[in-house]
């Protein structure tokens, strides 16, 4: 960003919107221009419902992979051994949270873009993500633009 003199730098962006059902939200060219990346067009939306932040973050390609992960019992070692795996795979995420909702209750979301599994066996990493210890479940999706 280019400032001006006797401007205040201008980190964030931000616009009013009225929540309505079968209104779709409309972009500015400003927004968009930020949001771009440098190679490709598109980006992914994402909702954290219990916090009611949206992400909007881009992606080079038209799909992303979500990894939903149930863990049935946190250990000190799932964020070392989930990135472990990442790491040893080369997938970088463009976004990952988790959520404890009860001491024994816990989830864990990533995002990654497509490019980065072309080269993965889907079912060697849900196989690699269950060996750690915990592990209740493993979900991969995909998520393609509409």
């Amino acid at each position: 960003m280019v400032k001006k003199k006797d401007e205040i730098l201008q980190i964030t962006m931000a616009r009013m919107f009225k929540l309505e059902s079968e209104k779709s939200l409309q972009l500015s060219a400003d927004f968009l221009e930020a949001l771009k990346p440098e190679i490709g067009n598109y980006a992914v939306i994402i909702l954290t419902p219990n916090t009611k932040i949206i992400r909007i973050i881009p992606t080079t390609t038209s799909k992303v992979y979500k990894i939903a992960i149930d863990i049935g019992q946190l250990t000190p070692d799932f964020l070392k051994r989930i990135g472990n795996i990442f790491l040893t795979l080369g997938l970088k995420a463009l976004y990952s949270t988790g959520l404890c909702f009860l001491e024994d209750t816990c989830v864990f979301d990533g995002y990654i873009d497509a490019e980065e599994f072309d080269r993965i066996d889907i079912e060697a990493l849900k196989k690699d993500i269950m060996t750690i210890e915990g592990i209740s479940g493993v979900d991969i999706s995909v998520l393609v633009v509409e």
